[in-house]
């Protein structure tokens, strides 16, 4: 039996975009990841950022956001765990090729799915940190939640569709890659079934401020508030000069269907003042400077006022969503190709204008 790490790269060879399968948009572009990608059966390749400290990317194609490990002196500090808790056995099997030493704190960045449904694995032995909105949302039922539901609904479809394709083909390496695919859907939405949504244990307020000491290391978390979601952190290494900044922060479009765009835009001013100079997103590669902080700031302001502009004149959503035009941004972003906005965005902005706070 092939595995499924081999099945994705295998996938990959064959042309098949697999970060695409999973509809939470991944940050392409910014500063190309630097050192080796990990080899063997690792399901993350770690990009060392400065001494002790590493961006995780993972190499399966299901697993959509990124995590940072941070070792200290007689522990380790996690930011972000995977998409199911079989991704995270997976990336804490990985850790332990880094060091020994025990993951003593995890920081959930939001309350996301893809970067809290591995917190139960880690659970039993670390203090998980996270706003007071993402426990709240995340005991409330995240994967209720629309973001949740945007990607995983369209899963089982997508799997019988390629199973009708599949059924149809003769070409033998399509067939081959064909069912590749559907084994990385099905074991997705497998470990998915698994997952019991664990909470933070320990919350910081908006605005608030905490200190982790280690004999070698400061590690600054730091509540920004309302941004991408209702509730978002970031962790700052003040030595290191670097920030681990979840979706708060990416050298991507902005992800904004629990989004806050005015304050978001806002709360980047927090981010902007801390002396740092190498980020570690929650998704893509990691980059350097804060140019990505202008870029944003200036998309999401753009973006509220077109939104905005649309609804005073009565345009629908649907329609609104076909007349946004992003490609003043396309040199910072080159994703964006067309005029053109994704329904669930231009929703939350409407709900917003219109005094509604539905995460539902």
């Amino acid at each position: 039996m092939v595995d499924l790490g081999t099945r994705v790269r295998r996938v990959a060879a064959a042309g098949v975009a697999v970060g695409a399968m999973i509809t939470i948009p991944l940050a392409v572009g910014g500063r190309a990841a630097q050192g080796a990608a990990a080899s063997g059966k690792l399901s993350h390749r770690f990009v060392k950022a400065a001494d002790g400290v590493y961006h995780a990317i993972s190499t399966i194609g299901s697993l959509a956001s990124n995590s940072q490990v941070i070792i200290n002196d007689e522990d380790v500090v996690l930011v972000d765990t995977p998409t199911t808790p079989r991704q995270a056995k997976l990336l804490l099997a990985d850790i332990k090729t880094l060091t020994a030493k025990p993951i003593r704190t995890v920081v959930n960045t939001h309350f996301h799915f893809d970067h809290t449904h591995g917190n139960e694995v880690f659970a039993p032995t670390a203090d998980i940190i996270g706003s007071e909105y993402a426990r709240q949302t995340i005991v409330a039922g995240v994967l209720q939640n629309r973001t949740a539901r945007s990607v995983i609904d369209p899963v089982a479809p997508r799997i019988e569709d390629m199973k009708k394709q599949l059924a149809a083909e003769t070409d033998a390496a399509k067939k081959a890659s064909l069912q590749d695919q559907i084994a990385v859907q099905e074991e997705y939405l497998a470990g998915l079934a698994e997952a019991h949504p664990t909470a933070p244990t320990k919350t910081l307020k908006d605005g608030e401020r905490v200190t982790l000491k280690r004999a070698n290391r400061e590690i600054q978390i730091i509540s920004v508030g309302r941004a991408h979601t209702g509730g978002d952190l970031v962790v700052y290494l003040p030595t290191e000069r670097i920030v681990c900044t979840g979706d708060f922060l990416t050298s991507g479009t902005p992800y904004m269907t629990d989004s806050y765009p005015q304050q978001w835009a806002d709360a980047l001013e927090i981010l902007r003042k801390l002396d740092f100079e190498t980020v570690l997103p929650g998704h893509g590669d990691l980059f350097t400077g804060k140019a990505n902080i202008d870029a944003t700031q200036a998309y999401l302001r753009d973006v509220w006022k077109q939104a905005g502009d649309l609804k005073k004149k009565g345009v629908a959503v649907a329609d609104a969503a076909k007349q946004i035009d992003m490609t003043p941004h396309s040199k910072e972003y080159p994703n964006i190709k067309a005029p053109g906005l994704a329904p669930l965005f231009v929703n939350r902005m409407y709900e917003l204008m219109e005094g509604k706070d539905q995460l539902r």
